[in-house]
This record gives structure tokens, sequence and C-alpha cells, in this order.
């Protein structure tokens, strides 16, 4: 039972480790706290537990809740409707192909004379 318990406490320890480490990474560098990203790997690495705890609690900012940067994207479970960029981009796109599909038609009827 003991060994159980063992194997159970280093496999959180590994999970909690690897979990900080990957969190680290992809965490931009504007919302990292009091710590550059590289020291961040090293106390996550040398110091288990307490350093992907530390991480955790005061390692980065949080985006507000609610709250969105005008230029990120929309939110699972939003409409992406509801974002003015990527109605843009729709529209840039239909109008694209609208001009491709204009040129074409214009070539096959030149092709046809």
């Amino acid at each position: 039972m003991r060994a159980v318990l063992i194997i159970v406490a280093a496999a959180v320890v590994v999970g909690m480790t690897i979990y900080a480490l990957l969190d680290i990474g992809r965490t931009e560098r504007h919302r990292i706290v009091a710590l550059p990203k590289w020291a961040w790997f090293i106390i996550a690495l040398i110091v288990p537990v307490i350093g992907p705890g530390l991480w955790l609690a005061f390692g980065y900012r949080r985006r507000p809740s609610g709250g969105r940067r005008a230029d990120a994207h929309p939110t699972p479970g939003s409409a992406p409707d509801d974002d003015e960029k990527y109605l843009r981009f729709l529209q840039q796109q239909a109008e694209r192909r609208r001009r491709d599909e204009e040129r074409r038609r214009r070539e096959s009827g030149e092709n046809d004379r």
C-alpha cells in the first residue's frame, strides 16, 4: 500500500511539473510576472511541487473574465459574427472570390472568340 502511495505521489509531482513547464512555455512574455521565463523554467524543474505551485499561483497575470482584447480570437461558445475582424475577413474573401470569378469569365469569353 505504501509503495502505491509513493508511485501516485511521484506521478502527481511529475504531472504538475510537466504541466507547469508547458504552461510557462506557451504563456506570452507580457503576461509573466516577477521573473523572466527562463527563471520560471529553472524553478519549476529544480524545486518540485513548490516551483510549479508558485508558477500557478503567482507566475502570470490572468486575463480578466469577460474582458477581451480587441485582437483576441473569439472565445469558444461565442458566435463568429460577433467578431468584427472576422466579418471583415469574410467580406474581403467574398470580394476576392467575386473578382476571381469575374476575371475567369472574361478570360474564357476572350478564348471563345
